[in-house]
């Protein structure tokens, strides 16, 4: 039997888009897939998959729809070829939470949750003692990392901050460090967050 005859049209979901992209690549390396991703899965992505389902197949081909959200009138226009899917044909639906699907989406396809281990990154920062001598080369170390490993470096260093330096933060702070993992996903340049979270953090040893 081949590894994914087992494999039936599912949800998968995963915090992580990036890491989910790469675990279905290396999954369906050797059968036929066709990925599809978006950051917003539209009525016209819909009719674009529909079509290529209804392309006969001799083998099993996997068409794998990645997105951070999915329209509602996308989702209705998948309903009927999800519930009678065309020969030799496997949907996967791949979404950071359950809730990007509507009930009727999740109760036609079982549902799947890609957990992994996530290796926490280490700043090196004195974070207890920190001073504008150490903030300034590691923002100038750290000016190219692109969005998820701003995000990354970001939570790691609150985290160290919290959890290993003992440190003690308002509910106003806490929700500031958030708005900037939602600023770094905007593409916000790492240089400006970066500052911005170390000379809150300073301020805040110094008080």
């Amino acid at each position: 039997m081949n590894e994914d005859e087992g494999v039936f049209s599912h949800i998968l979901i995963c915090k992580n888009m990036e890491k989910a992209l790469e675990v279905l690549q290396e999954r369906f390396v050797s059968s036929r897939h066709l990925f599809y991703q978006k950051d917003e899965f539209l009525l016209d992505d819909a009719k674009e998959v529909i079509k290529e389902a209804y392309i006969a197949e001799s083998h099993k081909k996997y068409l794998i729809i990645m997105a951070k959200g999915y329209r509602v009138e996308a989702q209705n226009a998948l309903l009927k070829i999800l519930e009678e899917p065309p020969r030799n044909i496997i949907f996967i639906l791949v979404a950071p939470a359950k809730t990007a699907f509507l009930p009727t989406i999740r109760s036609r396809l079982l549902c799947e949750e890609l957990v992994y281990e996530v290796e926490r990154v280490k700043s090196g920062l004195r974070l207890k003692n920190l001073d504008l001598s150490e903030i300034y080369p590691f923002i100038q170390a750290h000016v190219g990392l692109d969005k998820n490993a701003l995000k990354d470096m970001i939570q790691s260093i609150v985290f160290e901050a919290i959890n290993e330096h003992r440190l003690h933060f308002s509910e106003k702070e806490l929700e500031y460090f958030q708005k900037l993992v939602h600023l770094a996903e905007l593409n916000t340049r790492a240089q400006n967050i970066l500052t911005s979270l170390l000379l809150s953090i300073m301020q805040r040893t110094r008080k």
